[in-house]
Formats: structure tokens, sequence, C-alpha cells
């Protein structure tokens, strides 16, 4: 019958041997996650006006911005990591519920990781409905 401590040991020197991999897999998971498997989207939607009653609407993974007869659209996916915002109307902000980005109504990054503003997505308003992508 074997010894505790030779068991022990034994089992702490293979876990060892998989510390490296587990090292490797917490890089490059991430990576291969947001860059060959994200699912990449076309963004098409027709909206009349009048659908758009608040200053922030989110329909799918856009955020539909409203100022008077001024109208923006966002990709609601982070620019750090591709996590889908949320829009804390008490902040009046975009956030990042992953690590904590935050985006001012306007789009521009106000606090990090995300090093870059919201990506825009072309939209235009014809007789009073409106066309993204």
């Amino acid at each position: 019958m074997r010894d505790v401590n030779e068991s022990r040991r034994i089992l702490l020197r293979n876990v060892v041997k998989f510390l490296p991999l587990v090292g490797v897999g917490a890089f490059v998971y991430p990576v291969i996650r947001y860059t060959a498997f994200e699912d990449i989207e076309k963004v098409s939607l027709t909206l009349s006006l009048e659908q758009i009653d608040t200053k922030i609407v989110k329909i799918g993974k856009v955020f539909i911005y409203k100022r008077q007869e001024d109208i923006k659209v966002y990709d609601a996916h982070c620019t750090h990591m591709g996590c889908i915002l949320n829009f804390d109307s008490t902040k009046e902000k975009f956030i990042c519920p992953c690590h904590s980005s935050e985006f001012s109504l306007d789009g521009k990054r106000l606090k990090g990781p995300a090093i870059r503003d919201l990506d825009i997505i072309k939209s235009k308003i014809v007789n009073n409905v409106l066309y993204i992508g």
C-alpha cells in the first residue's frame, strides 16, 4: 500500500505538468473567442421614428441614441473585448459588464480598459423612417 505522502507527491507532480496548458489556455481562449468564433452579424433594421420614443433604445445588438431630430446608432459591443454593453440611465453612460469600460452618450470612451470610442453604424432617415445598416 502506498504511503499517503507519496500519493500526494504523485498527484502534485501530475497537476504541475498541466499548469502550463492552463496558463496558455487562459491567454489564448479570449483571443480565439473574440476573433474566430464571434458571430458576425449584419445589422439591418428599418424603424419608424415614432417607434423611438426614448433617448436610448437597444434593439438587438445596437443602441439608437435620439437627441431631438439627430439620431446616432452604435454597435452594442464593447470595443475592448466585445462584451454587450448595458445602458445606465441614471448615469447616462454605456457600461461594459465584463471589464467596466464606460462610454458617453456620444460614444466617446470615458474609462478603460477600452482604448477607442464606440463603433458607429451607418444609418439614414428617409420619409420619417430610420434605415440602419
